[in-house]
């Protein structure tokens, strides 16, 4: 059965032309071919070639004519649409709006200078009020003595003294809340007052202490904290007080700017450098250049030590001359009964 299968076969392919009897081509690509199994690339032989059939224009597979005759259409839309709308006047669109260049004023408004700040140096009658209200309090007058700080804070809300010496007064008398609400006004006129700091850590751990013997159910035996007034920054020695004596230090770090090099840095402490970026070297080395001097216009001071006050000071050009304020952030030590410099940055706002 397989050998008479063979046969066949072999007889088939022994039937077709041989490979020689087809026409080869003159190129090596045939332009055309039948769909039989002998083909000829004979250009006189006619190829029979039927057209495919037209595919049925619908709408959901449009021809390119029907396409291109949509899109022309739209285009007629688009530009009718164009037409109109440059005609309205009322038109919302605003994507083809001018906007004309800003104009700039020529008298451009000129910067109101800083205010000057309060002195801490107080005036002759906050003093003698200050004094009068620790003499009414030292009698036993109490309401007398809190009713003439309570009149001081409102004449002067931006000074210390008053809220430091109501709140002690108050911490006398148990009144603990109420103290440690005018200390933290004080607070907030000089943020580094000394003095106000443990006036108010006294006073937290009094309070502290009150608590934990509450909630022990234990008798509250603590005496009241021994709290620190202010006496507006003055010493006993008027002429040698500390306002006195750092003030000529800010009267001639004001003018410094017209002294020589040596000079100028006789101010400061040895081996000064205004930042960590500048050394000491660099910081002389800018000194050499003078610069016109300054008129000190306004300062306040916190007392931080016996021998260490924070100054926050505004400056500004002399009558004769022009230029911008300039307001600093300096820290002064006292060293050899002279005060130096040994911090100077510019006040943040």
């Amino acid at each position: 059965m397989l050998g008479t299968l063979l046969t066949v076969i072999l007889a088939g392919c022994s039937s077709r032309p041989a490979q020689q009897d087809i026409a080869r081509p003159d190129s090596p690509y045939c332009l055309r071919g039948g769909d039989t199994e002998s083909f000829s690339c004979d250009p006189s032989v006619q190829a029979k070639v039927e057209p495919a059939p037209a595919a049925p224009r619908s709408n959901d597979n449009p021809t390119d004519d029907a396409l291109y005759a949509d899109l022309a259409e739209i285009k007629n839309w688009l530009n009718n649409e164009k037409n109109v709308r440059a005609d309205s006047t009322a038109s919302s669109d605003e994507s083809d709006v001018v906007l004309s260049p800003p104009v700039v004023p020529k008298d451009a408004p000129k910067l109101e200078p800083a205010p000057p700040l309060p002195r801490l140096l107080a005036d002759a009658k906050y003093r003698d009020s200050l004094d009068e209200a620790q003499s009414l309090y030292r009698q036993g007058f109490f309401q007398h003595a809190q009713a003439e700080l309570t009149q001081l804070i409102g004449l002067y809300p931006q000074r210390p003294e008053a809220y430091n010496n109501l709140g002690v007064m108050l911490a006398e008398t148990g009144q603990y809340s109420e103290a440690i609400s005018q200390l933290q006004q004080a607070l907030s006129t000089h943020p580094y007052y000394a003095t106000i700091h443990a006036n108010l850590r006294s006073l937290y751990g009094a309070l502290a202490g009150n608590t934990y013997s509450d909630a022990l159910g234990l008798r509250r035996n603590r005496p009241a904290p021994q709290l620190d007034t202010l006496d507006a920054g003055q010493d006993a020695d008027a002429a040698r007080s500390i306002t006195t004596e750092v003030g000529h230090t800010l009267e001639s770090w004001a003018k410094s700017p017209t002294y020589a090099a040596e000079q100028r840095a006789a101010l400061y402490i040895p081996g000064f450098s205004p930042s960590s970026k500048i050394n000491h070297a660099q910081w002389l080395q800018s000194l050499v250049s003078p610069a016109p001097a300054l008129q000190l216009q306004a300062y306040e001071l916190a007392l931080m030590t016996p021998d260490w006050v924070e100054v926050t000071l505004q400056a500004g050009p002399l009558p004769s001359q022009e230029g911008k304020p300039v307001q600093r952030v300096l820290s002064l030590i006292r060293m050899n009964s002279t005060w130096l410099i040994s911090a100077e940055q510019p006040l943040q706002q």
